[in-house]
């Protein structure tokens, strides 16, 4: 009787291990981290909500991740986009760090990016003034790319599927404790002209950075 308790008792605990070699499974990562910054979007802002969600035509939920929550020498941080599909059908999502596309061919852009407090301030000189002004733009952390004559650039997510992107903050980051925001656009781009097909937001995190600790001398 003893052993058949342990047996029932073990169920719980293999169940449990299945679904984390599951998800572990239903997981992949994209490395963006050496893709060439693009530059920043104008006064913005981006379109999109303020409040944690996503539109109707891009059923994924953001989460905004911090692998190491260490500054660089630059100021930049790694930071890990993890996309999951929350919708009742499989999606197509682009996974190319390929910039090279033909503007005649149909190509869908998946932008990442964060919003922060921690953000610094960008300025350049007027050259009439004198004076520092304030650059407002918006940079971006990770662009991927789908191209209609290339299946392989994109990526099906079924429903509860995941993947991570990882990518450089790129903006310029100051240490200490900060909130953070990750947002998603994808966009369809033909001709040169660019249509939106949805936008995500992630919840608030929050995540203290710290300076990488001086060489030992």
């Amino acid at each position: 009787m003893n052993r058949l308790h342990s047996i029932v008792a073990l169920f719980p605990l293999l169940f449990l291990c299945a679904v984390l070699v599951g998800t572990a499974q239903n997981q992949f990562t994209i490395d963006a981290t050496k893709l060439p910054e693009t530059p920043p979007r104008g006064r913005g802002p981006f379109a999109g909500s303020a409040t944690p969600g996503h539109s109707a035509n891009l059923p994924i939920r953001v989460d905004l991740l911090f692998p190491t929550g260490t500054l660089r020498s630059d100021g930049t941080t790694l930071v890990d986009f993890l996309i999951t599909n929350v919708g009742n059908e499989p999606i197509m999502l682009p996974s190319s760090v390929n910039q090279n596309f033909s503007r005649t061919l149909r190509t869908i852009v998946l932008t990442l990016w964060l919003t922060s407090d921690a953000i610094k301030d960008q300025y350049f000189r007027d050259t009439k003034s004198g004076h520092l002004v304030k650059i407002e733009s918006v940079g971006t952390s990770a662009q991927l790319y789908g191209r209609s004559d290339d299946p392989q650039s994109f990526r099906e997510l079924a429903p509860n599927e995941s993947m991570r992107v990882r990518a450089s903050s790129r903006v310029q980051l100051n240490s200490g404790l900060h909130s953070f925001t990750g947002h998603a656009e994808l966009l369809q781009v033909l001709n040169g002209t660019s249509e939106l097909i949805g936008t995500a937001e992630a919840e608030v995190v929050t995540e203290t950075l710290s300076t990488p600790d001086p060489p030992a001398r």
